[in-house]
């Protein structure tokens, strides 16, 4: 495994670098006209952004004053773990769930390019490249479903809610207000079964990519 954790000012520059991209998607992920509080996406990248800046502040500290504290601080290191997790699901859901989007323009804009390939690539792999050997525990798998959890039972229950109040479907004029994706739909050809077992395939799929990052921290060089 790479030792950039090590180089200071290696670890430095990429970290510009990543912050940069940050910026970017936090601009894009505010702009357009859908209610941007909806999406996963976003959540995933606002969450990525805040632990980005953090980090860099971390970064600053260690490489001008040496001292690691923000960067060996383990709510820090659990939120940045977790933040990974979620922007992972972000880039997958993108990559394999909604394949189709790949082959579009409207994947490839500045701001899906920002928020759905670039953002997440490299946040993730600063965990990798420049996090100590060690500093990830085992809780941290687990506790990175809360914050998908969380935003899932908000979505459902809310449009859930919506329909029961309704008494029925919600007119399709109104999907884009409640459905965040295509396939959450469940007036348009879904089944909240379905959905809740997608969803549950996610979250082991989540448990999975925490378990790999926590596998590679444990096997860095010393």
């Amino acid at each position: 495994m790479s030792k950039l954790h090590e180089n200071t000012n290696a670890r430095l520059i990429y970290r510009v670098v990543l912050t940069a991209v940050a910026i970017g998607a936090l601009v894009f992920s505010f702009l357009g006209n859908k209610p941007i509080m909806l999406y996963f996406t976003n959540w995933s990248v606002w969450f990525a952004v805040a632990m980005t800046f953090i980090t860099f502040i971390g970064t600053l500290m260690s490489r001008f004053k040496g001292d690691d504290s923000l960067l060996d601080n383990k709510a820090v290191l659990l939120l940045k773990f977790c933040a990974a997790v979620m922007i992972f699901a972000t880039f997958v859901v993108s990559s394999f769930v909604l394949p189709e989007k790949l082959w579009t323009g409207s994947f490839w804009t500045p701001g899906g390019t920002f928020k759905h390939f670039l953002l997440p690539v490299l946040f993730i792999a600063d965990g990798i490249l420049c996090d100590k050997r060690n500093s990830y525990k085992v809780y941290f798998i687990f506790a990175a479903l809360a914050a998908p959890i969380i935003y899932w039972t908000a979505i459902i229950s809310r449009f859930v809610s919506y329909r029961n109040s309704i008494g029925g479907a919600i007119p399709e004029d109104q999907w884009s207000n409640y459905y965040p994706y295509g396939f959450t739909n469940i007036d348009n050809g879904h089944t909240l079964t379905f959905l809740i077992a997608l969803l549950a395939g996610i979250a082991v799929g989540l448990l999975i990519t925490g378990t790999v990052l926590f596998l590679l921290n444990r096997k860095k060089q010393k």
